[in-house]
């Protein structure tokens, strides 16, 4: 849509030279992904995790906002903590971002539950693809230096750091990305620099027995230092440890519906819609946004005192 790609070039002529702005990818569903932006959780709660994610962002405009995030934490008790992996696309106009990270966490048993602190190293792959940029004036801007060359990709390295305390009953972490600030050169003076970015986030858990459910308020705080601040607030219930559904509001963006349903003792699906708040609103409709988990142990039998098993001898 042409009202999409004027933003796109307004954005791109604001950062030409070095462009920093919010730069992590945003989801809905925070609460389904949090090992996606704070590597303190990993291993934090006893199970092998594995998390697929897709968003639309802004259907109805031409090249919108899509990611995808895959990742997985697998807890070691031989290493008192857990490991990570996570790999993210997201694509925005001519702008594509791939990145895959590992990550270690040490879990330490304090007080009514755990404290989680981690680190992850994380390889980013922009590219800007065939981009068409065009000027105010109808030109390509294709002599200009200060533009993206089309077609360019580099590689940079980042780390982020995160802490994680979480009992049966509440939790909270404090992480930050985008450690190193790495710079991506992408034209003859045109450079990407990546900016730190800071999350605070909390949630509780609050049962009813009598009625079978419990309701988990929980929010999302996340700054670049640079950009306004991001604020999530959302409200889930699940009932009978089964169904789910619950609202969500984003300061200045999105009111969200959330719903979800537990497939499996160990799969779990979950969706969100948000309705655009903001003045994108009359060329919105909406972001999609979709989430399966699959929780699972593995458990080895302990070996049976006074036996030896022999595949020659059975």
């Amino acid at each position: 849509m042409r009202v999409l790609k004027i933003h796109l070039i307004l954005i791109s002529l604001l950062f030409a030279g070095s462009l920093a702005a919010q730069q992590d990818v945003q989801y809905t569903q925070y609460y389904h992904n949090q090992v996606g932006f704070n590597p303190g959780v990993a291993g934090s709660a006893g199970a092998i995790n594995l998390n697929v994610g897709h968003r639309s962002q802004w259907v109805g405009f031409e090249n919108a906002p899509t990611s995808q995030n895959i990742n997985a934490d697998i807890p070691l008790e031989i290493l008192h903590g857990g490991l990570l992996v996570n790999i993210v696309n997201d694509q925005i106009g001519f702008f594509q971002d791939i990145s895959a990270a590992i990550g270690y966490a040490y879990q330490l048993d304090l007080g009514p539950g755990k404290l989680g602190v981690g680190f992850s190293v994380d390889f980013k792959n922009k590219n800007v693809k065939a981009a068409q940029w065009i000027y105010p004036d109808g030109t390509s801007g294709s002599s200009d230096p200060s533009v993206f060359a089309p077609n360019a990709t580099a590689m940079t390295p980042e780390m982020n750091f995160g802490a994680y305390y979480a009992t049966n009953f509440w939790y909270g972490g404090l992480s930050t990305s985008r450690l190193l600030q790495s710079e991506a050169n992408l034209g003859a003076t045109a450079a990407y620099k990546s900016k730190l970015h800071y999350y605070l986030t909390g949630g509780l858990n609050i049962p009813f027995q009598d009625l079978d459910l419990v309701l988990s308020p929980n929010f999302l705080m996340k700054s670049d230092l640079n950009s306004n601040i991001s604020l999530d607030m959302n409200v889930n219930a699940v009932i009978k440890d089964k169904i789910s559904g619950g609202f969500g509001y984003r300061n200045q963006d999105a009111l969200s519906l959330m719903a979800g349903y537990k497939i499996l003792p160990s799969l779990r699906l979950a969706y969100s819609y948000d309705i655009t708040t903001s003045s994108l609103a009359a060329f919105s409709g909406g972001s999609h946004e979709i989430f399966l988990n699959y929780s699972f142990n593995i458990e080895i039998p302990p070996r049976i005192q006074g036996s030896y098993r022999n595949i020659r001898f059975l």
